[in-house]
């Protein structure tokens, strides 16, 4: 169903083969992102289905069917740490793939066996590695005098990056960009293809949007305020978006079960009215306090504000306990150190880097 036989493109030519030489059941609209990808010269694409629908499995179909057609040799998938064996075990158990892991334990092993001079970045041709570590200033610089292309050679040094959980990458809307952000784009321009997986791929600013789509294809997109006609037709080219409410609907039978999301009436004692109405009024003064600050004592205090309501919506116990902790920390003021909040929110923030973790704890 996929050759049209009055073609001549390189899609028709040969049969799709990568949904056959996996241990997989593949669903038919995960087979719509590999077919996209097959048409494009230089594969840059946007993942962005619902959590559920196996950006994965799509994105292992898209990697399989590129190795067998001898497009792309030299693969890194980066994502967060809590997901890089997961990673390695799909690809091996799914697609008979394998890929080694990068972090500084595997180095130093690695560095033991062959030598000091051993590189990762050089010694294996498939890696996945958390961007929590490729961030590091000479990890990166590791890898990106690992990665210098041939002058002499028409390729670049690597052929495919997968970037899982983009959502963590993406350029921010004013001020600096994270570290992050900064990493990918110091790392894309080694990469031939390029893929992109999240379920939240909009924050909600138009500018981190569209960096991430310049960081993605830097020759379509361009980072802005406002999306152009151009860009916006553009866009449908390269990002992919279902939900599950839309496949049910193009499904004779649905596959998914429906989300019934419903109001809970609380019947709030006199003391927890108080206790909720002295918290507003204390976020609302603390706003008040640090919006003369600087912006990243700004930031710190809105995550230190942030931490107290979910721990008020946690239980009385944990606000106490978090409430006392401020209180201590407020005596000590003028030596209070920012940067150990900005650590804190770092922690947290990793926790729930990917959109599985995210929606079980929100």
């Amino acid at each position: 169903p996929f050759v049209d036989p009055d073609s001549e493109g390189p899609l028709d030519r040969m049969p799709i083969s990568a949904p056959f030489h996996g241990a997989i059941q593949v669903e038919d609209f995960q087979m719509v992102p590999l077919v996209k990808a097959l048409s494009m010269p230089r594969v840059s694409l946007f993942l962005c289905d619902d959590v559920g629908l196996g950006k994965t499995i799509e994105a292992g179909l898209i990697i399989s069917e590129l190795i067998l057609r001898r497009r792309v040799r030299r693969i890194m998938i980066i994502s967060p740490a809590s997901l890089c064996t997961q990673w390695q075990q799909e690809m091996k158990d799914k697609f008979s793939l394998d890929f080694d892991i990068v972090d500084r334990d595997g180095t130093y092993k690695l560095r033991k066996k062959l030598g000091m001079d051993a590189s990762p970045w050089r010694s294996f041709s498939r890696i996945i590695t958390s961007y929590y570590y490729l961030k590091q200033e000479d990890v990166l610089e590791q890898f990106r005098t690992s990665s210098r292309p041939d002058e002499q050679g028409p390729h670049l040094p690597w052929d495919l990056l997968v970037v899982d959980e983009a959502h963590n990458l993406t350029p921010s809307p004013f001020g600096e960009d994270s570290d992050l952000s900064m990493m990918l784009q110091k790392i894309v321009p080694y990469f031939e293809h390029k893929i992109f997986l999240t379920a939240t791929p909009h924050n909600g600013h138009t500018r981190s949007f569209t960096g991430l789509l310049e960081r993605l294809d830097p020759v379509r997109f361009a980072q802005r305020s406002e999306i152009t006609p151009a860009e916006r037709g553009r866009i449908h080219e390269v990002v992919v978006r279902r939900l599950k409410r839309e496949i049910n609907e193009g499904s004779a039978k649905p596959r998914f079960s429906r989300r019934f999301i419903e109001s809970i009436n609380l019947d709030l004692t006199p003391g927890e009215k108080s206790l909720a109405e002295a918290y507003r009024e204390f976020r609302k003064k603390m706003r008040g306090l640090i919006k003369a600050r600087s912006r990243n004592e700004q930031l710190s205090g809105n995550f230190a504000v942030e931490v107290l309501g979910k721990r008020l919506l946690s239980c009385p116990v944990a606000f106490a306990d978090s409430w006392y902790r401020y209180l201590d920390g407020m005596k000590d003021e003028d030596t209070a150190d920012v940067s150990e909040v900005r650590r804190a929110e770092k922690v947290v923030r990793e926790e729930t880097g990917d959109d599985g973790e995210a929606e079980s704890r929100y």
